[in-house]
């Protein structure tokens, strides 16, 4: 059974009903929550994928599996949150349609060409050892004897592939696949802390050397976990895996061009969604490739993607008049926020979009939390403009209405209009409606006292890329990524850490190792 603590992150009745229908139950003394929060992860769509591919060398496309849980404005969140009903039935299909199709060159990858009892004997040893290293822990004896029955019929004429798809299936649709299980008392098991390594690493399950250090407690001393850490980056599925912590923190996780309305996708053929978001991804491959600790702020400085043809589908000079779009010279872009596919994740549909991109950048880049407008505020907005204003000048009139709007607005409002000159897909367009000048510059006071003036998009981003306060958030959104939720109180002690690295200059890996590092990362605790 079980058990969430009161308070603490519980398991919906979907994830109940998923243990009962996904196969292999979690054994009651498996997981226990008293005294902590959930410590059960759902894996996200991209482990998902790292780990099917890990195990046979190809995986579903990213698309067919459900889209990952996100609170709103934040970034991945997977520390007790389970799959819903509907999503259940997409990922049995999905798993299942995959399974059937590799299913002949996994039986040759497990290397079993014999027939009658023998190759049913050799095909039970390969399915505990897939079944071991899938499900991260050790096959339990009512799971052995399901593999024994799927297998019953191996070994004659016909039927070893079927077989084989039998145990993909029940592996692939088992709750130990689908959810990570990181709980200790009150420090995590070894092969716990193997995989929680391993999956922030790699987003896949441990390999043999990680195993073995786990099992020999290696894992409990900091500078081995570092050392394991450091060994799987380097390999190509730990290069992979940084891609989506970054576009996580850039609020681009998932694709939201498919979102914009007809007008602006109409110019765009079919394939553009996915090349574009191949553009982010290799833009990030690139800027992790430079270095061995790449800064933050050269994710915020980067240029390395204006030359890739579907970032110039976007920038390139196209229609006339006050439509007419196309980057000029002056409007260089600067950082990955102002890659195409980043700027869509912060637009609406249709239309300018200056406060939600404003709320992100004061949010996620700097740690500052905007509260909820009040419930009158859309009432008090107002109404009709003045014929013949800028969009600008239009939302500064509808914002301020008495001076809990106005205080509330300048602390991102300004951000914002700096990037009015987008359009939903992040097109620049060359003036606003009204046919006069964009005006980009704004200027705005941080929490920590600083004052950010800025004439444009460009100069804001190089503003932001030198701000500590940045380099300072965007570990805490390291931790969120690694743990799987929010900064708790007990993290302050090493968010102190984590700032620390930062100040002296520390980059991407120097956070993680911090992380990696920390007696945090061996416990159970898991936030609410």
């Amino acid at each position: 059974m079980i058990r969430p603590a009161p308070g603490t992150a519980r398991l919906t009745t979907a994830l109940v009903a998923t243990l009962v229908l996904c196969g292999p139950a979690i054994a009651e003394d498996a997981v226990s929550f008293e005294g902590n929060s959930s410590a059960l992860r759902r894996l996200s769509r991209d482990e998902i994928r790292a780990t099917v591919q890990m195990l046979v060398g190809s995986a579903p496309a990213r698309d067919e599996l459900p889209e990952d849980p996100r609170p709103a404005d934040g970034m991945l969140e997977t520390a007790g949150r389970s799959l819903i009903a509907t999503e259940v039935g997409l990922v049995r299909q999905v798993l299942r349609t995959f399974a059937a199709k590799v299913a002949p060159a996994t039986l040759t990858r497990a290397g079993c060409t014999l027939s009658g009892p023998p190759q049913r004997r050799c095909l039970l040893a390969w399915s505990l050892r897939f079944a071991d290293q899938a499900l991260r822990r050790p096959v339990r004896p009512e799971e052995r004897k399901i593999f024994e029955g799927i297998l019953a019929v191996a070994g004659t004429a016909g039927q070893d592939v079927g077989t084989v798809e039998g145990i993909l299936t029940a592996v692939f649709f088992s709750p130990s696949f689908l959810y990570r299980i990181e709980v200790g008392k009150p420090i995590l098991q070894p092969r716990n802390v193997a995989n929680r390594l391993s999956f922030l690493a790699t987003l896949a399950p441990p390999d043999e050397e990680l195993l073995q250090a786990a099992s020999a407690g290696l894992l409990q001393d900091p500078a081995e976990r570092v050392r394991q850490f450091d060994r799987l980056l380097k390999t190509e599925p730990g290069r992979r895996a940084l891609v989506p912590l970054v576009l996580e923190w850039l609020g681009a996780g998932e694709s939201k061009v498919g979102e914009k309305s007809g007008k602006y996708r109409k110019l765009l053929d079919g394939g553009f969604e996915s090349s574009i978001r191949v553009s982010a991804e290799e833009a990030i491959r690139r800027v992790l490739d430079e270095e061995e600790d790449p800064s933050i702020e050269r994710f915020l400085s980067t240029q390395n993607y204006l030359a890739d043809p579907a970032v110039r589908r976007i920038t390139d000079p196209a229609g006339d008049g006050k439509n007419a779009t196309g980057d000029p010279s002056e409007s260089t872009r600067y950082g990955l926020l102002m890659h195409p596919y980043v700027l869509a994740a912060h637009t609406k549909e249709d239309g300018a979009s200056p406060f939600p991109i404003g709320k992100f950048i004061r949010e996620r880049l700097l740690c500052e939390p905007i509260p909820p407008p009040p419930p009158a505020a859309a009432a008090a907005a107002l109404s009709a403009p003045t014929p013949g204003v800028t969009i600008r000048e239009d939302l500064e009139d509808r914002t301020s209405d008495g001076p809990s709007c106005t205080a509330c607005h300048k602390k991102f409002a300004p951000f914002g209009y700096s990037f009015l000159s987008f359009d939903p897909v992040g097109r620049w367009v060359k003036e606003d409606p009204s046919g006069q000048a964009w005006d980009l510059a704004g200027s705005v006071r941080t929490r920590s006292g600083a004052e950010l003036s800025f004439d444009s998009p460009g100069d804001l981003m190089r503003s932001l890329a030198a701000r500590p306060e940045v380099h300072a958030c965007f570990a805490q959104a390291e931790l969120t990524w690694a743990f799987g939720r929010e900064p708790i109180p007990e993290d302050q002690d090493l968010l102190v850490a984590l700032d620390e690295v930062v100040k002296r200059g520390g980059g991407v890996i120097s956070v993680l190792r911090t992380l990696v590092a920390a007696p945090e990362f061996i416990t159970a605790t898991e936030g609410k």
